[in-house]
């Protein structure tokens, strides 16, 4: 079966070369770049199989799909063709050897770069971090704008260094996640690289034969970008309060041994406190910059407002909403949306009363010893109002 499922899929290629001209044709799964590459691309003409073509009516698919569920759809994108192979006859085989995309190596690597223009485009960016005015500005020059080209020309010209450590600390939920996402999808919308390094990826390689190349690797871009330590805490902590083995040593030597072709910009995050931090990890060419993440002040609990759906804002008093939430976290108030969400499915109405005890009930459940799971019936607020 193995021989005659590769050569059924060398003779799709083949035909590829025969009826459509293509030069040596290379297939490809697109996989998440195939919807946004397909809104742009100009639908060709449609191809038979050996003389085959079964058309597809169906209504709900006609902007993306081929239009035939047995035949090849010709697409041209940025002066590039490429095609579409529809030929599934046996649900037993895996369908990427049968029903695939298909591109001329010639024109392989120009496909991928529209292929990742497409998809920059297709997604609108997220709205900027809600930070005060002088922490996202902070944030900003010292990564994308750190990392932009023009700037690092100048680093370069007069012998800097062209590698930045930022350090996000705060307690959950104040905003550190919603910066990295931010920062990503800058990265993203310019082709930059990035790495997430999560605490298990780096106890992982830690784990391994050899964890110093392993650690070192997590640090390691082949061109500009941004790296992301999420929640390193093991870390970074004081080796002298905590005994963690030479986890910090080996994170250091790995940090200390970049060396890179552009520019990179480490991202850290963690929960605990600066005065916690390894001073080891804290000097200068480490870490060069720490921003602090407090619980949003009433102007930022506003913002924060002013990007729900309008129905809701319509809905509710938006000053006493900011006023009654004066120590919530952004996570808590955004839970809170929810709830209101939620309550509107159930009672056609934006009871903010109800979110709030709701909400409160759930705080108080999750500190109880037994959990209960869903809404339950709540007492009265305080003083028998909402808060």
């Amino acid at each position: 079966m193995l021989k005659q499922y590769t050569a059924d899929h060398r003779s799709l290629l083949d035909l590829l070369v025969r009826e459509a001209g293509f030069v040596d044709p290379v297939a490809v799964n697109l996989d998440e770049f195939a919807n946004p590459l397909l809104k742009k691309a100009h639908r060709g003409a449609l191809v038979p199989v050996d003389g085959v073509l079964v058309r597809d009516w169906d209504p709900n698919n006609r902007r993306l799909g081929t239009g035939a569920s047995l035949g090849i759809r010709l697409y041209e994108v940025e002066g590039v063709r490429f095609a579409r192979v529809s030929f599934n006859y046996h649900f037993e085989r895996h369908s990427d050897g049968i029903d695939f995309y298909a591109v001329g190596r010639a024109d392989y690597a120009r496909l991928y770069r529209a292929a990742l223009s497409c998809r920059r485009d297709a997604e609108p960016p997220s709205p900027p971090p809600i930070l005060p005015e002088e922490q996202l500005d902070r944030l900003w020059r010292n990564t994308i704008g750190f990392l932009d080209e023009a700037s690092l020309s100048r680093i370069r010209a007069y012998g800097g260094r062209a590698r930045r450590g930022v350090l996000l600390t705060g307690a959950p939920g104040n905003g550190k996640t919603m910066a990295c996402r931010w920062l990503w999808e800058e990265c993203r919308r310019r082709g930059w690289e990035w790495h997430l390094v999560t605490p298990d990826a780096y106890r992982a390689a830690q784990e391994g034969c050899n964890r110093v190349e392993a650690v070192r690797e997590l640090f390691t871009v082949e061109r500009r970008g941004v790296i992301f330590f999420d929640d390193m805490d093991v870390a970074l902590r004081d080796r002298d309060a905590v005994k963690e083995g030479d986890d910090q040593a080996v994170f250091l030597t790995a940090l200390d041994g970049i060396s890179v072709a552009e520019g990179v910009v480490f991202v850290f995050t963690t929960n605990c406190s600066l005065d916690l931090i390894d001073r080891a990890f804290k000097r200068p060419g480490r870490l060069d910059l720490v921003l602090h993440v407090e619980p949003p002040s009433a102007p930022l609990r506003r913002r924060l407002l002013e990007r729900w759906h309008e129905d809701i804002r319509a809905g509710i008093d938006a000053a006493r909403a900011v006023a009654e939430t004066e120590g919530f976290s952004f996570a808590e108030i955004e839970e809170l949306k929810n709830l209101l969400i939620m309550r509107w499915m159930d009672a056609g109405a934006w009871d903010w009363d109800a979110a709030v005890r709701q909400f409160d009930a759930n705080r108080h459940e999750l500190t109880a010893r037994r959990r209960l799971v869903g809404f339950q019936p709540v007492p009265a607020g305080r003083n028998g109002s909402a808060r």
